[in-house]
């Protein structure tokens, strides 16, 4: 009784600093849209893909593809939106997607604070004591400050309960902590954030040196080891399966390049932040210095307070060789501040070749958030210290100390992240509702030009400090934000690119000439021709398109490109590009290439008539007719199905400007096909000459395979569980 009391009480008093700390957004009053300096990942990323679970739960739609981004892309698979994690299933499917997107965060700091405190009431620190370490660590930097990547501090609140279970494996040595345990860490892969998870995994198996070295049972360790792996695995073989596939197909595979994994690497000047968080400057003011002189400031904010970080340096001085925790929480701050610095210590190529993992992550400092927490718990021992030190008289003046690390990570934090009011963020912007009345049938896409708009809104802004520039930004339906709106896009920005999609972009990007200065943006013909085989009929942006332009002493038409609205005066305008292609159509004329390489460099062609023309990697070549009057008409398009009436007056191939990706399935009258890749990217289906019904159909065996092995490992977990029980002695 006095147990669930305690338990009562403590999630009062952590559930009553998170009102105060969120409480336009635990009201609803105010939505989390949390910008970074270039782009913004609420609105880029966590928001959208949140918001596409939350309709396909609802409406009960598979949510294994989004059409609206990428020519079509494997969302699922790319992981960040946690799509299986089950906080995440409840959340968005039973509460509006806002209010389910605002509760998240806030259960996410709860369960960071609840479970730190469990953790250190099980290494026998005090109710106060586990207070102080729990509301140290659930206000750090790391979580405030990456409320705008929703997915990873997801990840991390679990770190506490991780510990938990396998301290109380390592008091009782009963199989079910170890059991438990895996069961979070696939919580923590589902939850999509693999770096964070994989930091976890370190940390567990440090955990598990020091129960060797605790108990001295090397077989038993290792038994427990391979447990955790096999539960956390194959309970969320339903994600990592199919993003392992994805990884494959991806600009990752084989890990990231040197260059890019030491950009923004941690620096030994950027431990200053712990002591004083804003040294460098703050990013809600724009003082920060960014992007030359500093790295990132939310990427670099760890600060858990002056005073747990005091107790904690106190503690470690005055009791670390008679407590085998604090020399266990030492090594631990140790390791994640020697990955953090690898590129100060000259060690990034050697943890690349011999850190199993550690080359496909960036920004490693990271890992900083496992030395926080030790160093939470840590400062709990001091506080205990003291505790057990003062007579009866002083010991409420203890709970000025807990007052004091309230008062600091308020006065840090509160002000971090950016809340606009829900009602007027989530309205339906003027862009979307001009194109909303110009297409009724939804069957195009769109290229947004904001480039440089989102980091002159926070220069503009001076940071946080004018919520209304970021408002009128989301006219631009910058990438992903798109989605909220069902409008489809040729582009993205997910984690996991798909490496042809990035080719295809390499080539008609460069092709694109924004002219700040003269205020025009100009397509030369190989952009032109590429955007509108994606089906990209309208262009948003802020400067002048249409007309004829001197590049480089060569005459460029950009005739076909008709401004159809002012969407802002002087700001942003809406162009049609009358070179649009329908996102199918039929072709009566294929070459075959077999050196992919070569294939966008025919269909950049000036002479490639994108049209009338097609170029497959294999497969049969067809001849050119005088005259193509056969038809294509989408007559269902979903997620993960698109049902599409051809009529053809010759044999010839349906085009459908959707990205070729495995799982993808085709009948044609009820006849599974093969589904060829076209133009480099897209998908084709050959059609004898005649009226057909044509189905494509999403269904990839790399998510079927990872169900059924999470739906067995769930079974299995069950059945051991009650088995445990089960042999558990009867009280008498």
């Amino acid at each position: 009784m006095k147990k669930t009391k305690e338990i009562f009480v403590v999630s009062i008093i952590l559930l009553t600093l998170l009102f105060i700390f969120f409480w336009k957004t635990a009201t609803l009053q105010d939505l989390f849209i949390t910008p970074d300096i270039n782009a913004n990942d609420i609105m880029g990323l966590n928001y959208p893909y949140k918001n596409f679970l939350s309709e396909c739960l609802k409406q009960k739609k598979s949510f294994l593809w989004a059409s609206d981004i990428y020519c079509g892309y494997p969302i699922h698979a790319e992981g960040q939106g946690g799509f299986c994690y089950p906080l995440n299933v409840l959340l968005f499917r039973f509460l509006p997607t806002y209010a389910a997107f605002n509760y998240s965060v806030i259960l996410t700091f709860f369960f960071t604070g609840f479970f730190t405190y469990l953790y250190a009431r099980l290494l026998d620190l005090s109710k106060t004591s586990s207070l102080f370490s729990a509301i140290a660590f659930m206000f750090s930097g790391f979580f405030v400050m990456h409320v705008r990547h929703l997915n990873m501090i997801q990840t991390a609140c679990w770190l506490p309960l991780l510990f938990y279970l396998l301290e109380k494996y390592f008091q009782t040595d009963r199989t079910i902590y170890v059991i438990l345990t895996g069961v979070i860490f696939s919580f923590q892969i589902l939850a999509g954030f693999p770096q964070i998870a994989y930091y976890s995994f370190l940390a567990i198996l440090v955990y598990f040196l020091f129960g060797i070295f605790r108990k001295k049972k090397i077989v038993q360790m290792l038994l427990s080891i391979l447990i955790v792996v096999i539960v956390g695995i194959g309970l969320s073989a339903i994600q990592w399966i199919p993003t392992y596939e994805l990884t494959k197909l991806s600009v990752r595979d084989g890990g990231i390049s040197k260059f890019f994994l030491t950009e923004w690497a941690y620096r030994f000047k950027d431990l200053i932040m712990f002591l004083g968080p804003f040294y460098y400057g703050n990013i809600v003011d724009a003082t920060y210095p960014f992007p030359v002189k500093g790295g990132l400031f939310w990427e670099n904010s760890f600060y858990f307070g002056i005073l747990p970080l005091i107790l904690g340096l106190f503690i470690f001085i005055f009791k670390l060789r008679k407590n085998q925790y604090l020399k266990f929480f030492l090594i631990l701050i140790l390791i994640s501040l020697i990955i953090a610095l690898h590129n100060v210590f000259s060690l990034t190529g050697i943890f690349m070749n011999i850190l199993p993992g550690f080359k496909y992550f960036r920004i490693h400092h990271r890992i900083l958030f496992i030395g926080v927490f030790s160093f939470c718990i840590v400062s709990g021992f001091g506080f205990e210290f003291i505790d057990k030190r003062i007579t009866q008289r002083f010991r409420r003046g203890l709970i000025f100390l807990i007052l004091i690390i309230i008062f600091e990570l308020f006065k840090f934090g509160i002000k971090q992240n950016l809340t606009y009011n829900t009602g007027k963020w989530l309205s339906k912007t003027k862009t979307v509702s001009i194109l909303k009345n110009l297409e009724k049938d939804n069957l195009f896409r769109i290229i947004s030009l904001d480039t440089n708009q989102h980091r002159n809104c926070f220069k503009n802004s001076k940071g946080y400090l004018n919520s209304e520039l970021y408002f009128l930004y989301r006219e631009f339906l910058p990438l992903h934000f798109n989605m909220i709106y069902d409008i489809a896009a040729i582009g993205g920005r997910a984690g996991l690119e798909i490496k042809r999609m990035v080719d295809f972009n390499t080539f008609f990007h460069p092709n694109i000439i924004l002219s700040n200065n003269e205020n025009v943006a100009v397509f030369l013909p190989a952009a032109i021709k590429l955007i509108s085989l994606m089906n990209c009929k309208y262009i948003i942006t802020k400067n002048t398109m249409g007309g004829r332009y001197n590049i480089n002493n060569n005459i460029i038409e950009n005739t076909d490109f008709i401004k159809v609205s002012e969407i802002l005066p002087n700001k942003i305008g809406l162009y049609r590009n009358d070179k649009c292609l329908p996102r199918t159509f039929i072709v009566h004329h294929a070459k075959f290439v077999l050196e992919k390489e070569k294939v966008l460099e025919i269909v950049t062609d000036k002479n490639f008539d994108t049209r009338n023309m097609m170029i497959l990697e294999e497969g049969v070549e067809f001849n050119p007719i005088l005259i193509n009057n056969s038809k294509a008409i989408i007559t269902k398009l979903e997620n993960t199905e698109v049902s599409i009436e051809a009529k053809l007056i010759d044999d010839g191939i349906l085009f459908l400007s959707d990205t070729y990706y495995p799982g993808w399935k085709v009948f044609v009258d009820n006849k599974e096909e093969k589904i060829y890749r076209a133009n480099y990217l897209f998908r084709a289906v050959p059609l004898k000459k005649g009226s057909h019904v044509v189905k494509f159909i999403f269904e990839p065996l790399s998510y079927k395979i990872g169900k059924y092995i999470s739906i067995i490992t769930f079974l299995l977990v069950v059945l051991s569980i009650i088995g445990i029980y089960l042999k558990l002695p009867k009280k008498s």
